[in-house]
C-alpha cells in the first residue's frame, strides 16, 4: 500500500502543474474509482504514524497532520467503520501524504522579454503577476484500501490557500477534500 501512495503522489505532483494553471478558487480533485463491487470491511487502521511523533517535522505539518486525521476519523465513524491500532488486524488501511508547497514567482534579470509576458503594456522593470501567485498552495494524497493492495478509495486534492494563517481556512479545506475524495465510499452495511 505504501509503494502505491507513493504513485498517487507523483500523480499528484503532475495533477498539482495543471492545477496551478487552472487558477480556481475550489478543491481540485481527483478520485480513484473503484473497479469491483465495493468491499465489505467495518474497521480501518492508519498506514503510518502520525507526525507529531516525528521529532523534525514542522509545526505546520504537525498541524495539518492532526487536522487531516480528525477529518478523515470524523467522516469514517459517521459512516459506521471503527478505527483500531493495528493495521495487521484492520480490514482496510489509510495512508496519506499531506503538504503545503509555497509558490514562489521569480523573474529572469538577464531577458526583459521575459517580464513583458505578462502584460506587454507594462513599463520597464515592472511586471503584473497572475492573480494570488506566492500564494501556498495545499496539497493531499489519501488512499484507503486492503493492507498490501491497491488503494480503492482516495485520490489527490489541491487548493490554493488565500488565506494560511486562518487555522478555520486550513480546517474547511482539508474537510472539503477529505469529503471530495471519499465521496464513493459506502456505509458501513451492518
Amino acid at each position: 500500500m505504501m509503494m502505491r501512495i507513493e504513485m498517487l503522489a507523483r500523480l499528484a505532483a503532475g495533477l498539482l502543474g495543471a492545477a496551478l494553471l487552472a487558477g480556481c478558487d475550489t478543491v481540485q480533485t481527483q478520485r480513484i474509482e473503484p473497479r469491483s463491487a465495493p468491499e465489505a470491511f467495518s474497521t480501518y487502521a492508519w498506514g503510518r504514524s502520525g507526525l507529531a511523533t516525528v521529532p523534525e517535522a514542522s509545526a505546520q505539518l504537525v498541524e495539518l497532520d492532526e487536522t487531516l486525521r480528525a477529518s478523515v476519523s470524523a467522516l469514517m465513524s459517521a459512516r459506521g467503520y471503527q478505527l483500531i491500532e493495528d493495521p495487521t488486524r484492520a480490514d482496510m488501511v489509510m495512508d496519506y501524504q499531506v503538504a503545503v508547497i509555497e509558490e514562489q514567482f521569480a523573474g529572469d534579470p538577464t531577458d526583459s522579454s521575459w517580464d513583458a509576458q505578462f502584460d506587454s503594456n507594462a513599463p520597464s522593470g515592472v511586471v503584473e503577476l497572475p492573480a494570488r501567485t506566492g500564494a501556498p498552495r495545499f496539497t493531499l494524497t489519501l488512499g484507503l484500501g486492503r493492507p498490501g493492495g491497491m488503494a480503492l478509495w482516495g485520490g489527490n486534492a489541491t487548493k490554493l490557500m488565500t488565506r494560511p494563517e486562518d487555522a478555520n481556512e486550513r480546517r474547511r479545506i482539508i474537510d472539503t477534500a477529505v469529503r471530495e475524495l471519499l465521496e464513493s465510499l459506502p456505509a458501513r452495511v451492518q
